[in-house]
Formats: C-alpha cells, structure tokens, sequence
C-alpha cells in the first residue's frame, strides 16, 4: 500500500496506528510540502497517534519491543508515549550514540 493510498483512507476512529516494519517513517522531500511519509499519511487519513521507525531494527528485538509497549499500553493502562518509552529504553545499550535514537516516532497529541 502507498502512503496516497494510505492517505485517501477514513482513519477518522482509529486511535493509534502502529508500522513496525524498519523504515516506516523514511519519506521522500517534495518541494513545497516537506516530507511524504507513510506516517503523514496516516495522520491525513485520520489516525490520532502514529508508530513508526526511521531505522532497520531486527525482528526478533522489535518482536520484543512491542510485545512490552502493548502489554504497557493494554495491561497495565499506560500513555502511549510512557508504554512505548519503557521497552525502547531496555533496547539500548548504555553509553552507545543509539541511546537517542532509541524510542520510535510517536506522534499525536502531547501525553497521549
């Protein structure tokens, strides 16, 4: 699916929208509307908050990752921003320059 596929969608109910594949948020610059992105596409479309990544990560660790952010978010009633936060902070090894880079893209409303 394309990011105008993505965009000509009715999102308008959905509250979070999460790409976890590796650079799901690499977008191509468009002179005079800034960065086309599958991430700005689904805001256009409606999504409130959206995930995605500007890195390659391994399966296996974004498996990880996202099993501890919906257990964060759904079980134990997290923010998004807060459940996401946690289990990215476990995928850094401290004193690396990737410390802040760690935590994907989220965006939406502040605190949300």
């Amino acid at each position: 699916m394309t990011a105008e596929e993505l965009s000509a969608l009715d999102l308008s109910g959905c509250e979070l929208a999460v790409l976890s594949a590796c650079d799901t948020n690499v977008g191509l610059r468009r002179a005079g509307q800034g960065v086309a992105s599958l991430q700005k596409a689904l805001h256009m479309a409606g999504a409130r908050s959206v995930i995605t990544s500007l890195w390659k990560v391994p399966d296996q660790a974004t498996g990880e990752l996202m099993l501890d952010f919906y257990r964060h978010l759904w079980v134990e009633g997290k923010p998004k921003a807060q459940a996401l936060w946690r289990p990215s902070c476990a995928c850094v090894t401290p004193g690396t320059s990737a410390a802040p880079r760690a935590t994907p893209p989220a965006t939406g409303p502040p605190g949300s």
